[in-house]
């Protein structure tokens, strides 16, 4: 008689640990162990309390707990990656998480706490609560433009650090938070307009120092359609295109904030430059035809040469025929 066995279920839940990442692309791993309460989650600007071990290999280097805002981790010296991945986590969730050096310390590693450079790192992370920052729909008109004051200094702030994808991050919420916002009295209108303006240019400031061009004209056009002379929103634009070689459309820029902004001496030498740089396209171009018709023009008489040549053989091989064919004339009246 056959007998049969029953195993009993195993829950493989998170045995390869979860990708939190949004390329997907293994930077940040998670696994549980133990699940949180509800389903909220931290958002950008939460208030959040934790409790947690950053390890390097067997070594632990971090052990703390701590109250933060998640956007501020690199003032208490938590990797990015560790902020976004507590904004997956649930109210007294206990995960642990593994970073690759994109989403940990970099390229430049972690003095304080010997980190070398291009380390990965482990994270044991105990969420004990958080408080989530109000989204837009939540806050009234007071409140957002008193928000945006505020992350407008913070964003400033990083700005001088040399922390610009820190300091964007508070710029864009300036925009999100009043693009849109509609039915405000004269003085709030004003106060907006002046605000979402200033986060514009320090958002096109940032991309140029991050080297993301697009983004960067991007918002130097947003800027220019609130105030079309504004000098700087035309000087970064023209920076901008100097940089992806429009040098045509970036002479334009600057040409327009010397025409308006007399005073303006980076404008001049950036004027200078891309004058330069026409020149030296131009004469690029020039020699590009020249030695394209030399080639056609080469090709040209190399074509005729080798017609005439053909018509040569073929004249010389009909008299070679018609020789023949008189010598057997000959012959033949003989």
């Amino acid at each position: 008689n056959a007998r049969l066995f029953f195993l009993p279920q195993i829950e493989l839940f998170e045995f390869k640990g979860e990708d939190l990442t949004d390329e997907e692309d293994g930077g940040i791993i998670r696994r549980i162990r133990k699940k949180g309460e509800g389903y909220s989650k931290p958002n950008e600007g939460a208030l959040v309390d934790i409790q947690f071990e950053g390890r390097y290999g067997d070594r632990v280097f971090d052990r703390r707990e701590l109250q933060f805002e998640i956007g501020e981790g690199d003032n208490y010296d938590l990797p990015h990656g560790l902020e976004k991945a507590i904004q997956k986590m649930e109210k007294s969730e206990e995960s642990v998480f593994y970073l690759k050096p994109s989403y940990g310390f970099g390229s430049a590693g972690k003095e304080k706490f010997q980190i070398p450079p291009d380390a990965e790192l482990q994270y044991e992370v105990k969420l004990k609560s958080f408080e989530k920052a109000k989204e837009s729909w939540e806050m009234n008109t007071d409140e957002k433009l008193e928000q945006s004051s505020i992350v407008k200094e913070r964003g400033t702030q990083y700005f001088k650090e040399g922390k610009y994808k820190r300091a964007a991050l508070q710029y864009k919420k300036i925009v999100s938070w009043l693009e849109h916002e509609s039915g405000l009295s004269e003085e709030e209108d004003a106060k907006a307009k002046s605000l979402r303006l200033a986060a514009h240019l320090n958002l096109a400031m940032c991309h140029l120092k991050l080297k993301e061009y697009s983004q960067a004209l991007e918002n130097c056009n947003k800027a220019l359609e609130l105030d079309r002379n504004n000098e700087k929103g035309l000087f970064r634009r023209g920076e901008a295109h100097l940089a992806v070689n429009d040098f045509e459309l970036a002479r334009g820029d600057f040409q327009k904030v010397i025409q308006l902004y007399p005073s303006n001496k980076a404008a001049k030498v950036q004027l200078v430059t891309c004058q330069q740089k026409i020149r030296e396209q131009h004469e690029k171009e020039k020699k590009m035809y020249a030695n394209m018709f030399q080639r056609l023009a080469d090709k040209d008489l190399k074509s005729a040469a080798t017609l005439r040549t053909s018509h040569t053989e073929d004249a010389e091989m009909k008299d070679e025929q018609n020789g023949v064919e008189d010598k057997a004339e000959i012959d033949t009246e003989a």
